[in-house]
């Protein structure tokens, strides 16, 4: 992947074209292939709960994270059914989170769900937040793939939900209604788990003291910034991949890009960009005495000088009930220079 970016609207093209040409390129030729990424067979998909909290221990274990703090992983088992779910009326279940002056990531309901038999394998559902004795707040529709034979784990977000939670809001359970059906959708297991960051742990990192924040004295007098590094934050599933779905975590990350001027004998990444910065301005200066256009070699350009590798946590291709851990290099732009 290229990592030379010359603005935030850059930026963001860059993946709008790797987009276009990943929909016209080959198999053999994507992004995807590059990354080992395939497109997740939902029907198959069956992580326990035991094999999402010990996979993501692990990952949590080994982010080392410069650009953003690493959360804490939390676990909330059903404490109680308030009703039991039939064809007219919703599941209804309360779970024990607890008011928390911590600052929430993400979180999701986790269904073991029985064998539906005869009954549907996809179902759509309806997800709210129980506010009181009649009123609810809507969450979100899901669609579930279930099995006729086997029981199966499924994944509902709930982060708005917990988020209200750990703020102090009233706790009185979620609910949950199958779209237009008769599936069984009383679970055998059911459990909250949240990635939540403590309170003074959630302020993002500081960049390595130098070059490449992007701090007020990297202006050029002028209210232009010098070559330094700025954020920018990707979101996997907005890039329009189905394949992304595999990602458990992160889903999100800070990659970074490169902008900004290059003045002469600044910030030079190698020996080459300091000849070739002299050589630009040789043959300014020249064609400035001679008074005539003439082709200049070009000024030295804002571009990556160190890049760092990423973490990932998917749903293994080879077995639909594991979780593997990858390192994808060269994702992120950690420093950056002239060149």
């Amino acid at each position: 992947m290229g990592y030379y970016f010359g603005s935030k609207k850059a930026a963001w093209t860059f993946f709008v074209i790797v987009y276009t040409s990943v929909s016209a390129a080959t198999p053999t030729n994507t992004l995807l292939t590059d990354l080992g990424l395939v497109l997740p067979d939902n029907a198959k998909i069956n992580i326990s709960l035991e094999e999402y909290t010990t996979m993501v221990k692990k990952y949590l274990s080994k982010k080392n994270d410069t650009f953003e703090p690493v959360p804490d992983l939390r676990v909330y088992k059903l404490d109680t059914f308030l009703k039991q779910g039939t064809k007219r009326r919703p599941l209804k279940m309360a779970f024990p989170v607890p008011l928390s002056s911590g600052v929430i990531e993400s979180a999701a309901l986790r269904l073991l769900v029985p064998p539906q038999h005869s009954n549907s394998d996809i179902v759509k559902i309806h997800v709210s937040q129980i506010l009181g004795a009649r009123r609810t707040r809507l969450l979100g529709e899901e669609t579930l793939y279930l099995s006729r034979n086997l029981t199966k784990w499924c994944e509902v977000d709930v982060t708005t939900a917990v988020a209200s939670w750990l703020s102090g809001h009233r706790n009185l359970g979620l609910e949950i209604m199958c779209i237009g059906c008769n599936n069984n959708l009383i679970p055998k297991e059911a459990a909250i788990t949240a990635l939540i960051h403590k309170s003074h742990r959630r302020i993002k990192r500081s960049l390595s003291k130098g070059i490449t924040d992007c701090s007020t004295r990297h202006h050029n007098g002028k209210g232009k910034k010098k070559c330094c590094r700025h954020e920018m934050n990707v979101t996997f599933t907005k890039l329009g991949f189905r394949e992304m779905k595999n990602i458990i975590e992160p889903k999100a990350f800070e990659a970074g890009y490169c902008q900004g001027l290059c003045p002469p004998n600044y910030n030079l990444a190698t020996n080459h960009s300091r000849i070739q910065g002299l050589m630009h301005q040789l043959d300014k200066r020249n064609a400035k005495l001679l008074k005539h256009r003439t082709e200049l070699v070009p000024k030295t350009c804002c571009a990556p000088s160190k890049l760092g590798d990423l973490e990932i946590l998917i749903v293994d291709s080879e077995d639909s009930t594991k979780l593997k851990m990858e390192t994808w290099q060269n994702m992120r732009v950690l420093e950056c220079a002239c060149s």
